[in-house]
Protein backbone atom coordinates (compact mmCIF):
# COMPACT_ATOMS: atom_id res chain seq x y z
CA UNK A 1 0.00 0.00 0.00
CA UNK A 2 2.71 2.66 1.00
CA UNK A 3 4.40 1.65 -3.10
CA UNK A 4 1.00 2.68 -3.87
CA UNK A 5 1.09 5.60 -2.34
CA UNK A 6 4.68 6.59 -3.01
CA UNK A 7 4.06 5.72 -6.87
CA UNK A 8 0.96 8.03 -6.95
CA UNK A 9 2.92 11.09 -5.37
CA UNK A 10 5.52 10.36 -7.65
CA UNK A 11 3.74 10.30 -10.69
CA UNK A 12 2.01 13.89 -9.21
CA UNK A 13 4.50 15.63 -8.86
CA UNK A 14 6.64 14.66 -12.05
CA UNK A 15 4.00 15.72 -13.97
CA UNK A 16 1.78 18.95 -15.15
CA UNK A 17 0.42 19.47 -11.48
CA UNK A 18 4.38 19.36 -10.37
CA UNK A 19 4.14 22.80 -12.77
CA UNK A 20 1.37 23.92 -11.08
CA UNK A 21 2.50 23.99 -7.40
CA UNK A 22 6.27 24.94 -7.96
CA UNK A 23 6.31 26.53 -11.53
CA UNK A 24 7.48 30.49 -11.58
CA UNK A 25 5.24 33.39 -11.90
CA UNK A 26 5.09 35.02 -16.01
CA UNK A 27 7.88 37.09 -16.91
CA UNK A 28 5.24 39.55 -18.05
CA UNK A 29 2.24 40.30 -16.61
CA UNK A 30 -0.76 42.40 -17.33
CA UNK A 31 -3.10 44.50 -15.35
CA UNK A 32 -6.13 45.89 -15.89
CA UNK A 33 -6.95 49.69 -15.84
CA UNK A 34 -9.80 48.42 -13.93
CA UNK A 35 -7.77 46.36 -11.11
CA UNK A 36 -7.32 47.81 -7.57
CA UNK A 37 -3.91 47.53 -5.83
CA UNK A 38 -2.13 46.59 -9.07
CA UNK A 39 1.61 47.42 -9.35
CA UNK A 40 3.24 47.92 -12.85
CA UNK A 41 6.88 48.75 -14.55
CA UNK A 42 5.33 50.34 -17.64
CA UNK A 43 2.16 51.91 -18.41
CA UNK A 44 0.67 52.19 -21.79
CA UNK A 45 -1.33 55.30 -22.98
CA UNK A 46 -4.25 56.63 -25.48
CA UNK A 47 -3.75 60.07 -25.36
CA UNK A 48 -8.00 60.29 -27.40
CA UNK A 49 -9.04 57.71 -24.20
CA UNK A 50 -7.78 56.37 -21.03
CA UNK A 51 -9.64 53.62 -21.60
CA UNK A 52 -8.52 52.14 -24.72
CA UNK A 53 -10.60 49.59 -26.81
CA UNK A 54 -7.41 49.14 -29.34
CA UNK A 55 -3.39 50.60 -29.02
CA UNK A 56 -2.59 50.40 -32.34
CA UNK A 57 1.05 49.80 -32.10
CA UNK A 58 3.25 47.18 -31.09
CA UNK A 59 5.76 46.48 -28.33
CA UNK A 60 8.54 43.74 -27.46
CA UNK A 61 9.64 42.84 -24.26
CA UNK A 62 12.87 41.25 -24.01
CA UNK A 63 14.64 40.18 -21.14
CA UNK A 64 17.95 39.06 -20.31
CA UNK A 65 17.40 35.51 -20.16
CA UNK A 66 16.47 35.82 -24.05
CA UNK A 67 12.72 36.09 -23.34
CA UNK A 68 10.47 37.64 -25.31
CA UNK A 69 6.78 38.70 -25.53
CA UNK A 70 5.40 40.56 -28.22
CA UNK A 71 2.01 42.60 -28.04
CA UNK A 72 -0.14 44.74 -30.33
CA UNK A 73 -3.46 46.29 -31.33
CA UNK A 74 -4.25 45.48 -27.65
CA UNK A 75 -7.17 47.03 -25.46
CA UNK A 76 -6.52 48.60 -21.58
CA UNK A 77 -7.04 45.60 -20.46
CA UNK A 78 -3.32 44.90 -20.42
CA UNK A 79 -2.65 48.77 -19.56
CA UNK A 80 -0.18 48.36 -17.28
CA UNK A 81 2.93 45.90 -17.37
CA UNK A 82 4.94 44.43 -14.70
CA UNK A 83 7.81 42.47 -15.22
CA UNK A 84 9.79 40.02 -13.25
CA UNK A 85 12.46 42.14 -11.06
CA UNK A 86 15.51 39.38 -11.70
CA UNK A 87 15.88 40.01 -15.49
CA UNK A 88 16.87 43.32 -16.94
CA UNK A 89 14.52 44.31 -19.58
CA UNK A 90 14.36 46.40 -22.48
CA UNK A 91 11.12 47.45 -24.53
CA UNK A 92 10.93 47.55 -28.57
CA UNK A 93 8.21 49.54 -29.68
CA UNK A 94 6.32 50.41 -32.97
CA UNK A 95 3.44 53.60 -33.07
CA UNK A 96 0.54 53.31 -35.56
CA UNK A 97 -0.92 56.16 -34.27
CA UNK A 98 0.09 59.47 -33.48
CA UNK A 99 -0.77 60.11 -30.08
CA UNK A 100 -0.09 57.01 -27.98
CA UNK A 101 2.54 55.93 -25.79
CA UNK A 102 4.07 54.35 -22.70
CA UNK A 103 5.17 55.34 -19.60
CA UNK A 104 8.18 53.70 -17.43
CA UNK A 105 9.94 55.52 -14.32
CA UNK A 106 8.13 58.84 -15.05
CA UNK A 107 9.25 59.20 -18.21
CA UNK A 108 6.80 59.55 -21.24
CA UNK A 109 7.37 58.29 -24.64
CA UNK A 110 5.53 58.94 -27.76
CA UNK A 111 2.57 61.03 -28.22
CA UNK A 112 3.68 62.83 -31.09
CA UNK A 113 4.28 60.06 -33.34
CA UNK A 114 4.60 59.44 -37.06
CA UNK A 115 3.44 56.28 -38.54
CA UNK A 116 5.22 53.30 -37.83
CA UNK A 117 8.15 55.48 -35.48
CA UNK A 118 9.96 52.87 -33.55
CA UNK A 119 12.66 52.51 -31.27
CA UNK A 120 13.95 50.77 -28.61
CA UNK A 121 13.91 51.48 -24.60
CA UNK A 122 16.08 50.03 -21.72
CA UNK A 123 13.49 50.00 -18.68
CA UNK A 124 13.96 51.27 -15.29
CA UNK A 125 12.00 48.53 -12.53
CA UNK A 126 10.44 51.07 -10.59
CA UNK A 127 7.15 49.72 -9.13
CA UNK A 128 4.39 52.08 -9.39
CA UNK A 129 1.03 51.28 -7.83
CA UNK A 130 -2.57 52.06 -8.76
CA UNK A 131 -4.73 54.62 -6.73
CA UNK A 132 -8.49 55.10 -6.79
CA UNK A 133 -9.51 57.82 -8.25
CA UNK A 134 -11.68 60.54 -6.04
CA UNK A 135 -13.54 63.65 -6.54
CA UNK A 136 -15.48 64.91 -3.69
CA UNK A 137 -18.83 67.04 -3.74
CA UNK A 138 -17.48 69.07 -1.34
CA UNK A 139 -14.43 69.56 0.97
CA UNK A 140 -16.15 66.91 3.38
CA UNK A 141 -15.83 64.49 -0.04
CA UNK A 142 -19.51 63.62 1.10
CA UNK A 143 -19.13 61.95 -2.78
CA UNK A 144 -16.37 60.23 -4.16
CA UNK A 145 -15.64 58.03 -7.21
CA UNK A 146 -13.34 54.67 -7.84
CA UNK A 147 -12.35 53.39 -11.30
CA UNK A 148 -11.92 50.13 -9.78
CA UNK A 149 -14.06 47.93 -7.37
CA UNK A 150 -13.67 49.34 -3.59
CA UNK A 151 -14.94 47.11 -0.64
CA UNK A 152 -17.98 49.37 -0.13
CA UNK A 153 -19.51 51.24 -2.63
CA UNK A 154 -23.56 52.13 -3.22
CA UNK A 155 -23.49 52.91 -7.23
CA UNK A 156 -22.17 51.12 -10.27
CA UNK A 157 -21.95 52.55 -13.31
CA UNK A 158 -22.09 50.40 -16.76
CA UNK A 159 -21.95 50.63 -20.56
CA UNK A 160 -23.11 47.44 -22.17
CA UNK A 161 -20.64 47.78 -24.93
CA UNK A 162 -17.67 47.87 -22.93
CA UNK A 163 -16.36 47.39 -19.88
CA UNK A 164 -13.82 50.43 -19.58
CA UNK A 165 -15.96 53.19 -20.91
CA UNK A 166 -14.27 56.03 -22.42
CA UNK A 167 -17.52 58.00 -21.66
CA UNK A 168 -21.17 57.27 -20.17
CA UNK A 169 -23.22 59.34 -22.45
CA UNK A 170 -25.62 60.49 -19.41
CA UNK A 171 -26.57 62.74 -16.73
CA UNK A 172 -26.42 61.97 -12.95
CA UNK A 173 -26.61 64.14 -10.07
CA UNK A 174 -26.89 63.44 -6.40
CA UNK A 175 -27.91 65.52 -3.75
CA UNK A 176 -29.26 65.46 -0.25
CA UNK A 177 -31.43 67.82 2.00
CA UNK A 178 -27.86 68.92 3.92
CA UNK A 179 -26.93 70.61 0.81
CA UNK A 180 -24.30 68.30 -0.82
CA UNK A 181 -24.42 67.94 -4.15
CA UNK A 182 -22.59 66.49 -6.67
CA UNK A 183 -22.87 66.25 -10.62
CA UNK A 184 -22.24 64.17 -13.54
CA UNK A 185 -22.34 63.92 -17.03
CA UNK A 186 -20.25 62.44 -20.12
CA UNK A 187 -17.56 60.29 -18.03
CA UNK A 188 -15.60 57.37 -18.15
CA UNK A 189 -15.27 54.33 -16.29
CA UNK A 190 -12.75 56.43 -13.85
CA UNK A 191 -15.89 57.37 -11.77
CA UNK A 192 -17.22 53.54 -12.05
CA UNK A 193 -17.91 52.93 -8.54
CA UNK A 194 -19.34 55.63 -6.19
CA UNK A 195 -18.89 56.30 -2.66
CA UNK A 196 -21.83 57.92 -0.94
CA UNK A 197 -21.53 59.79 2.51
CA UNK A 198 -23.44 57.88 5.52
CA UNK A 199 -25.76 59.81 7.64
CA UNK A 200 -27.83 60.91 4.12
CA UNK A 201 -31.01 60.30 2.65
CA UNK A 202 -29.71 60.76 -1.06
CA UNK A 203 -31.77 61.83 -4.77
CA UNK A 204 -30.26 60.67 -7.37
CA UNK A 205 -31.55 62.18 -11.08
CA UNK A 206 -30.39 60.86 -14.22
CA UNK A 207 -30.91 60.94 -17.84
CA UNK A 208 -29.94 58.24 -20.27
CA UNK A 209 -28.89 59.36 -24.14
CA UNK A 210 -27.37 56.05 -25.12
CA UNK A 211 -29.27 52.79 -25.20
CA UNK A 212 -27.10 50.18 -23.52
CA UNK A 213 -25.95 52.39 -20.10
CA UNK A 214 -27.52 51.84 -16.73
CA UNK A 215 -26.32 51.71 -13.12
CA UNK A 216 -26.68 49.31 -10.05
CA UNK A 217 -28.21 50.06 -6.94
CA UNK A 218 -28.72 47.72 -3.88
CA UNK A 219 -28.21 44.50 -6.15
CA UNK A 220 -31.21 46.47 -8.93
CA UNK A 221 -30.40 47.57 -12.67
CA UNK A 222 -31.30 50.65 -13.96
CA UNK A 223 -31.18 51.18 -17.78
CA UNK A 224 -29.67 49.13 -20.04
CA UNK A 225 -32.30 49.28 -22.89
CA UNK A 226 -32.96 53.00 -23.25
CA UNK A 227 -34.60 55.83 -24.86
CA UNK A 228 -33.10 59.03 -26.06
CA UNK A 229 -33.44 61.44 -22.75
CA UNK A 230 -35.08 58.73 -21.05
CA UNK A 231 -34.57 59.66 -17.35
CA UNK A 232 -36.07 59.52 -13.65
CA UNK A 233 -34.97 59.52 -10.04
CA UNK A 234 -34.24 57.21 -6.97
CA UNK A 235 -33.73 57.36 -3.22
CA UNK A 236 -30.20 56.17 -1.96
CA UNK A 237 -31.31 55.51 2.13
CA UNK A 238 -27.61 55.40 3.96
CA UNK A 239 -29.15 57.82 6.74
Amino acid sequence: MKKTILAVLMMLFSGGLAGCIEGPEAGVQYISSADCGGSWHVEFVDMSNDNFGAWEGEVQFIGSDGSTETISDFSSQQKYVLLDESLTWSLKYTFYEDDIGFINNGVFYGGNNDYGESGTVDLVLTRQTSQSSSEGSDENGAVSYSDCKPDTYHVEFYDMSAFDFCCWDGDVEFTNPEGDRAYLSSFSSSQKYVILEQGHVWTMDYAFYEYDIGFIVNGENYGGNNDDGESGSITIDLS
